[in-house]
């Protein structure tokens, strides 16, 4: 009880999977532990040619729709 904070990777190259991995965060997230939960993203894969950007990745997910939870976004190369 009581979750602190979540850690949720994304694939910035998988453009096809970025409604799923919206709807496995807002999924993960409706959960009663995870209602104070601070939220970190990796856009992981940014340096592929064709990964989304942060900014888009940010957008595919609807971060900015959650105006009661701290959130940060990170691009990554792992």
């Amino acid at each position: 009880q009581g979750t602190q904070g979540l850690i949720f990777v994304v694939d910035s190259n998988d453009r096809d999977r970025s409604e799923d991995a919206r709807e496995e965060l807002n999924k993960m997230l409706s959960e009663d532990e995870m209602r104070d939960a601070a939220v970190l993203v990796f856009a992981n894969k940014q340096d592929l040619p064709n990964a989304m950007s942060a900014a888009e990745v940010t957008e595919k997910l609807g971060l900015h729709s959650m105006r009661s939870r701290q959130w940060f976004i990170q691009s990554t190369c792992a």
